[in-house]
């Protein structure tokens, strides 16, 4: 939108003042990795386009192979779009402009072929300028949107915190690869020591956790590059386990990889160990460490997992067997039906055990749906020379059939003579519901 209050127009007349920082694009470059690709099982260096045949192929995917030629140490990428390949880096540049602190944004974009050597192009994205002072912000840039460095090639303009499309919180969310060096920031940041060591947090996300939390300003003096990177952009754990960060900083111990340990100190404490400890909370081998506990803790959720079945094999039965005599109070008045035609014979199933052997026997839910637990149905079984056929569902509140099935819940060439067969008796199966036992065998 076009600048409408009177920081709008001061922070717009600055922002036409600035230049680009190209200084930083070789810094920029650096920082991308080296790739190859494949083509008809040979290795292409996209960085020379120097092409060989691999001895080790999964090897190479796997941890990487370097070049004969150029010599750099290669990542395997996937070409697409007629040998085409991109990879994006997003970065920073954080100076100070008149008495605002101005956060920028850019990304570099490495385009590489097999037929070309790798060429970089630039992009601007978006500025925070902020009067700390005042407490008060523009954002100037263009709109994100679903392209590779998440913006659309807009022109830049002061973009509107409350906007249909994209809010502050969109632009808030962003947060860059790394920073370029030769930042600058206003005095009032003097005290953290921002720049006393090289970290990977976005300025924006630091500066705000740097404002509203001491223990991230902690973390940065004590050049905890790992759990600082992991407060900053991850998750709030260090409010957790603070106390075991201090027993780390106290003895110059030097996290390497932040998530193994405080997936490891959650290990510790699960099996109630002192977490005020050295030993164990500055491991000699961090990885090796995490591992031993991880494994003792699987074998802890193995043996509850075996006693949660066991229990759960218990209290099923328990259900069954509770089910099995409503079903016997309720239907064993039908259990001396019988009807004959030949060699068709219908009778009712009598116990769970028959539910799941005609369930198996013919493929259908009879037995895992529960049709047991119908209190309004009465479930028969065909069987024809003794084999079983057909499961037939009864209605008994309308007397009438809902289904037979056969194998697989398919008809069979008796379907018609054994529906045939339950609907002339239905008058048989309307006595015994209203008798309290019934001992009746038709034969036809």
């Amino acid at each position: 939108m076009k600048p409408r209050t009177k920081l709008h127009f001061e922070v717009w007349d600055l922002h036409k003042c600035l230049k680009e920082p190209r200084q930083h694009e070789p810094y920029v470059i650096a920082q991308h990795d080296f790739y190859f690709t494949t083509h008809y099982k040979n290795h292409i260096c996209l960085e020379c386009n120097h092409s060989w045949k691999p001895i080790e192929v999964w090897h190479a995917e796997v941890v990487g192979v370097q070049c004969p030629k150029c010599k750099k140490e290669l990542k395997k990428i996937d070409t697409q779009n007629g040998g085409m390949a991109v990879r994006i880096l997003r970065y920073s540049v954080a100076q100070v402009v008149d008495r605002f602190q101005v956060i920028r944004y850019f990304s570099c974009w490495k385009h590489m072929s097999k037929k070309k050597k790798p060429s970089y192009s630039f992009n601007s994205l978006f500025e925070e300028w902020k009067d700390w002072d005042k407490n008060k912000r523009v954002i100037i840039g263009r709109t994100m949107g679903w392209t590779g460095d998440g913006f659309n090639s807009t022109a830049y303009e002061i973009r509107n915190p409350n906007g249909r499309t994209w809010s502050s919180s969109d632009y808030d969310r962003f947060a860059c690869d790394f920073n370029c060096p030769g930042a600058t920031f206003l005095p009032r940041f003097d005290k953290y020591q921002l720049t006393s060591f090289e970290h990977d947090c976005d300025w924006r996300h630091l500066i705000y956790k740097l404002e509203h939390s001491t223990q991230t300003e902690t973390l940065l003096k004590a050049k905890q590059k790992e759990l600082l990177s992991y407060a900053v952009h991850k998750d709030s754990r260090h409010h957790t386990y603070w106390s075991s960060i201090k027993i780390v900083i106290r003895n110059n111990y030097f996290i390497k990889d932040a998530g193994i340990w405080y997936d490891y100190l959650d290990l510790l404490r699960f099996f109630g160990k002192d977490l005020h400890s050295p030993k164990y909370v500055c491991p000699d081998d961090l990885f090796k460490a995490h591992d031993f506990w991880m494994k003792k803790k699987q074998k802890v959720d193995e043996i509850n997992r075996i006693e949660e079945e066991r229990l759960s094999v218990i209290k099923r039965q328990q259900k069954i067997e509770k089910i099995e005599a409503s079903y016997l109070e309720r239907c064993k008045k039908y259990f001396d039906l019988e009807f004959v035609s030949g060699d068709i014979s219908i009778t009712v199933l009598k116990s769970i055990q028959d539910f799941k052997e005609e369930g198996e026997a013919l493929e259908h839910c009879v037995y895992t749906n529960e049709y047991y637990a119908k209190h309004n149905s009465l479930i028969l079984s065909a069987k024809v020379k003794g084999v079983r056929t057909e499961t037939i569902e009864v209605k008994l509140k309308s007397m009438t059939i809902e289904q037979a099935r056969g194998l697989k819940n398919n008809s069979t060439v008796y379907h018609q003579q054994i529906v045939d067969l339950v609907n002339k008796n239905m008058a048989k199966i309307k006595a015994c519901s209203k008798s309290k036992k019934s001992s009746l065998k038709i034969a036809i």
